[in-house]
């Protein structure tokens, strides 16, 4: 079976560090990854639904998220996994009698073994395990049936498997089902599960589909890969981390990038850097509490960049959350058409440690203009500038519902943008424009990036930046 054979492949060439002290802390860091990178997957899955809304249907959307925050939740409150899928059940017609079917199909996470398959065009497709786990607390009453299927980017689909499950194999540690990957070409496809009950007929609730490449010459290439070292590129590294790990549990270390762009990533990766024209991370920023690495990521585009713009990204969000799906092809879009360098990091908790993370920064810049962009509660961490000091960056925007309170803390004459509720009043003072957005990052994440290439455009036109 192509799980074990790809499971001794990556084992035999490793590069996570076997001497590491706890091994258990890397599980469950790992684990944590995994989650952040399921939480973009989910946020994306919503806003397309939202999109697809009427706008009657979109402001019921927002009444409703607002509806599930917890009382006493801070302003950065971020919508949860369950929250999210109430939102988007409501938003495709709702879940009639059978709520809890709905709820079962949301809290299972679909974790294939391994997270990508070879291509074959003929006989059988590689074996591959789905371990299916439970997301959040959620316990079925009674047993049900999970049917598996296969989505090809252009629609078409294949039955993988139907199992009926009992109630009491939905735990965190999850079940396993094994099917075939289906016969292919190379390109993305998505696995997704339909929950079904007797009681329900012919009613069905769908499991959030995953994405899994099909990599022509896997083998090969994944050998390769995993071996190549680099002296003193960090983020090539982490790569071959990303793509070790998806190959030996399946767990996910990048939202934006699938196991064919990881392969690709390492094998372009030459010794003075990346392939311009893909997020890639660069350099480890931080390591948390919980053993978690959060890491800078970079975007650079096919032109010389004029300017960098680093987009501070909410705690709990996979750091290049920014760089994935619809939300990443605007900022990419936007990069390429100003040609400007893109970065994405999670602050350190520290004071001492952001001022030393901002001034990285700007080394990486290389005497460009650098603008931050602070998403949800990105930018909480932040210390205010004194009137009169030097301005550590040439701008700032905020985008969030704590943008009118932390714009009070006072950035002293530093030119910024704040989007939130009640922002448009600050347009009256000096060096800021204000926005009126929603407060919930996921929804106002829309017009985020439009927002800031004309506010950047708007001070260039006035000479107020490069």
């Amino acid at each position: 079976m192509i799980h074990l054979a790809l499971h001794g492949l990556a084992a035999l060439v490793a590069v996570q560090d076997a001497a590491a002290p706890d091994a258990k802390l890397l599980d469950r860091a790992a684990w944590e990854q995994h989650a952040a990178c399921v939480l973009s997957e989910r946020e994306q899955r919503l806003v397309a639904h939202y999109l697809l809304a009427t706008p009657e249907a979109q402001a019921e959307a927002l009444r409703s998220l607002d509806g599930l925050r917890p009382r006493g939740a801070s302003a950065s409150w971020a919508p949860g996994l369950d929250a999210m899928r109430i939102v988007e059940s409501r938003l495709s017609g709702g879940t009639g009698e059978f709520p809890d079917l709905d709820e079962l199909a949301g809290a299972l996470d679909l974790v294939p073994l391994p997270g990508v398959f070879e291509t074959h065009h003929e006989g059988l497709g590689d074996a591959l395990t789905i371990r299916v786990r439970r997301l959040y607390r959620f316990q079925p009453k009674a047993d049900f049936t999970l049917s598996l299927r296969w989505r090809a980017s252009d629609g078409s689909e294949l039955p993988a498997r139907t199992e009926p499950i009992g109630a009491g194999a939905v735990t965190d540690e999850g079940f396993d089902m094994y099917v075939r990957a289906p016969l292919s070409g190379p390109g993305p496809w998505r696995l997704y599960g339909v929950v079904t009950r007797p009681d329900a007929g012919e009613i069905g609730f769908a499991v959030p589909e995953v994405r899994v490449d099909a990599v022509h010459e896997l083998r090969t290439r994944a050998r390769a890969a995993l071996a190549k070292e680099i002296e003193g590129q960090p983020g090539h590294r982490h790569l071959r981390v990303a793509l070790d790990r998806l190959l030996r549990s399946g767990r996910r270390l990048s939202a934006s990038l699938g196991a064919g762009e990881l392969l690709a990533g390492i094998e372009n990766w030459a010794e003075n850097g990346p392939a311009t024209g893909m997020p890639v991370p660069l350099e480890l920023v931080h390591t948390d509490a919980r053993g978690v690495e959060h890491w800078l990521w970079t975007y650079g585009p096919k032109e010389e960049p004029l300017r960098a713009v680093a987009i501070l990204s909410p705690s709990a969000e996979a750091v290049d959350h920014v760089f994935a799906g619809d939300l990443g092809r605007t900022w990419i879009d936007f990069a390429e058409r100003t040609r400007t360098q893109l970065f994405a990091l999670h602050l350190p908790s520290l004071p001492q440690d952001v001022q030393t993370t901002i001034t990285r920064l700007k080394s990486w810049v290389d005497g460009r203009a650098l603008v931050l962009v602070a998403r949800g509660d990105g930018g909480a961490k932040l210390p205010p500038i004194a009137e009169g000091a030097p301005l550590p960056y040439e701008g700032l925007v905020l985008c969030g519902p704590f943008a009118v309170r932390a714009d009070a803390k006072s950035f002293g004459s530093l030119p910024r943008l704040c989007i939130g509720p009640g922002a448009a009043a600050l347009a009256g003072q000096a060096h800021v424009k204000g926005l009126d957005g929603t407060g919930l990052v996921l929804i106002d994440d829309l017009s985020l990036a439009r927002h800031t290439e004309e506010w950047l455009a708007a001070r260039a036109a006035a000479g107020e930046s490069k």
